[in-house]
């Protein structure tokens, strides 16, 4: 996978990650009144009150800047890996720039 395509789909991620963060921060405004969970085969459905779910909100958020920080640090980390690959092979495809003339 081409360094651009990576940066790109982190991009995205990075954007849905902030997305959710609003979200829940909506929802703390709002006050949550039950957390819905889904899996495959199931859903389940759980009331809490107001504390708890500033709580989980709290948490939720925490969790997701920690994403955004991930996110962060993989696109430093493919910058990086791709300065270095052109640092190391663009200078074998890349004619030298002509030094000063001697007259």
């Amino acid at each position: 996978m081409g360094y651009s395509k990576q940066l790109r789909q982190i991009r995205q991620a990075r954007k849905a990650v902030r997305a959710w963060q609003h979200q829940m921060l909506a929802l703390e405004l709002e006050g949550i009144t039950a957390l819905t969970l889904h899996s495959a085969t199931r859903t389940l459905i759980i009331p809490i009150e107001r504390e708890a779910g500033a709580q989980v909100v709290g948490t939720l958020l925490e969790v997701l800047n920690e994403r955004r920080k991930t996110l962060q640090a993989e696109a430093r980390q493919i910058r990086q890996d791709w300065h270095e690959h052109e640092l190391l092979h663009g200078s074998q495809t890349r004619p030298h720039p002509a030094r000063g003339r001697a007259d």
